[in-house]
């Protein structure tokens, strides 16, 4: 399937909401375990209103769009280089899409100056970001009555993990 890496556009902040929804929902059901108390506070900032906020925000949002400007996932990245989200429809699972939104992230990062990665990442996440070079960090982030472990990422001038 075709599709565009671009900066965010809050015409699609319903859009990107309803990825984050369905992508926390139906994908990490090993983190939430299908467990309301567990997935509703995950949920609850996913609208359309804070995604618009985010897109205006310091951060670096992206989207994956398709040639009719389908969003298929969303990354967002703060300027202190931690990954703040990276989901995509269940759908398009396995497609590259998540992939190529953490290569726009990286850029993001580099283009700051920065030279190192950060992120807490779900159960559902984790041999992901280990395939893309990134590592455990030895600490955890505990939110939403869920522990995620801390993965980091050092970055090359070439784009390239050291």
């Amino acid at each position: 399937m075709p599709f565009t890496i671009t900066a965010a556009n809050s015409a699609d902040s319903h859009e990107i909401a309803a990825v984050l929804r369905r992508s926390i929902l139906e994908l990490c059901t090993a983190d939430h375990g299908n467990d309301p108390e567990k997935y509703e506070p995950w949920l609850r900032n996913k609208t359309a209103a804070n995604i618009e906020n985010w897109i205006h925000g310091q951060g670096g949002v992206f989207t994956a769009v398709d040639p009719h400007r389908k969003v298929l996932g969303v990354a967002m990245g703060a300027p202190d280089g931690e990954v703040l989200l990276n989901y995509v429809l269940p759908e398009v699972r396995g497609m590259g899409i998540s992939k190529m939104l953490m290569r726009a992230l990286e850029d993001y990062f580099r283009d700051r100056g920065l030279d190192r990665v950060r992120l807490a990442s779900t159960k559902t996440a984790r041999r992901f970001y280990l395939s893309i070079g990134y590592a455990e960090a030895g600490e955890t982030h505990t939110g939403r009555g869920m522990t995620f472990p801390v993965f980091e990422k050092v970055l090359g001038d070439d784009g390239k993990a050291f």
